[in-house]
C-alpha cells in the first residue's frame, strides 16, 4: 500500500497518545476512512519503514498490566539530536533515572507513592516532593509508569522503549524470568531462592501447579503479600507512616493543578542517558 494520508493519520494518533489499544485503533481508523485496504499490522509496517531513520518505531505488544493488545510509539535514539527535543530538564531526568533504579531493584518491581516522592532526597539537584508528584502524574499519562492503587510500576511504554538500554547500561539491575527468559519488569522474586518470574508467567504456571516454578517450593498468596510489604526497609516504613499525611497533601495539591499540564509533552520521551549501577544484588541461594 502506498504511504499516504491514512498512514500519516495513524502515526499522528499513536505518537500523540503514546499507547493506544488495538481495539480503539481499529475503531478510530474505521471512523477516519471506510473500507481501508490494509490491516493495522500492514499500516504499522509501512510507517516503521518511514520513521526508522529517525530512530523511532511503532510496536504492537501485549500490555501485562491490562492484558490487552496495544500499539506503542517508541523513541529509540539517545544521541544529541534526540536529547535536544526533550522538554524535561536535567533535574527531572535525574529523578527519572533514580525512580527506574528503585523500581527495578525491588522484589515486586513496584514502589509506593510515598517512597517515590521521597526519592527526591537521593538527588544531587534541588527538587521538591510536589515537583516529583507532578512528574509521576505526567509519566503515568504517557504510560511510562502505571499506578496500581498507590504503587508505581514501569508502564508498557517504558518496558519496550528502554529494554535495550537497560540490558546495555544496567546489566546488574535487570533479571530474567525463570520461565520465559525475558526481563522481569512486572513480577516477583521467589522468597525461597530469589529467582525472578513475571506476574503473568507465574499466574499461568499456578493454574497447573501451586508451587513456585523456579525451586518448586509450595506457593501461597500470603507470600506475595509479604513480598509487597518487603518492598520498603523498616526505616522507609517508618518514614512512610510519619509522612503519609504530608504525601496526601502533596497529591491533593497536585490534583488541583493537574489540569494545567501541557498535553504536548505526551509526544516527548524522557531519556535515561547516564549509566546506573545497582546498589544491591539479590542473592540466589
Amino acid at each position: 500500500m502506498i504511504y499516504g494520508h491514512i498512514h500519516q493519520f495513524l502515526l499522528r494518533t499513536i505518537a500523540s497518545r503514546g499507547v493506544i489499544s488495538m481495539t480503539e485503533t481499529e475503531k478510530i481508523l474505521n471512523e477516519f476512512e471506510a473500507n481501508i485496504q490494509a490491516s493495522v499490522q500492514e499500516l504499522v509496517k509501512d510507517i516503521n519503514e518511514k520513521i526508522k531513520p529517525f530512530e523511532q518505531m511503532i510496536k504492537i505488544a501485549t500490555d501485562e498490566f491490562t492484558v490487552e493488545e496495544v500499539i506503542i510509539f517508541l523513541s529509540l535514539g539517545y544521541d544529541d539530536a534526540t536529547k535536544s527535543q526533550n522538554v524535561f530538564s536535567a533535574t527531572e531526568l535525574e529523578y527519572f533515572r533514580i525512580l527506574i533504579e528503585q523500581i527495578m531493584t525491588t522484589a515486586t518491581r513496584q514502589i509506593t507513592g510515598i517512597h517515590a516522592v521521597n526519592l527526591v532526597s537521593k538527588m544531587k539537584s534541588s527538587f521538591t516532593k510536589m515537583d516529583a508528584q507532578k512528574l509521576l502524574n505526567v509519566w503515568c499519562r504517557m504510560r511510562y509508569l502505571d499506578k496500581d492503587d498507590t504503587n508505581y510500576a514501569l508502564g508498557v511504554r517504558a518496558i519496550h522503549e528502554f529494554e535495550g538500554y537497560l540490558r546495555q547500561n544496567m546489566p546488574d539491575t535487570i533479571e530474567e524470568c525463570c520461565l520465559c527468559k525475558q526481563i522481569v519488569f512486572r513480577g516477583y522474586n521467589c522468597p525461597a531462592c530469589g529467582l525472578a518470574v513475571h506476574t503473568q508467567c507465574l499466574n499461568r504456571y499456578l493454574e497447573k501447579v501451586q508451587k513456585w516454578p523456579c525451586c518448586k517450593v509450595e506457593f501461597s498468596e500470603s507470600q506475595l503479600d509479604q513480598l509487597n510489604c518487603e518492598g520498603l526497609t523498616q526505616t522507609q516504613h517508618l518514614e512512610a507512616t510519619q509522612q503519609s499525611e504530608e504525601y496526601n497533601t502533596v497529591v491533593e495539591a497536585v490534583c488541583d493543578t493537574s489540569g494545567d499540564e501541557d498535553q504536548g509533552t505526551q509526544e516527548i520521551i524522557p531519556e535515561i542517558s547516564q549509566r546506573i549501577t545497582r546498589k544491591r544484588k539479590r542473592q540466589n541461594d
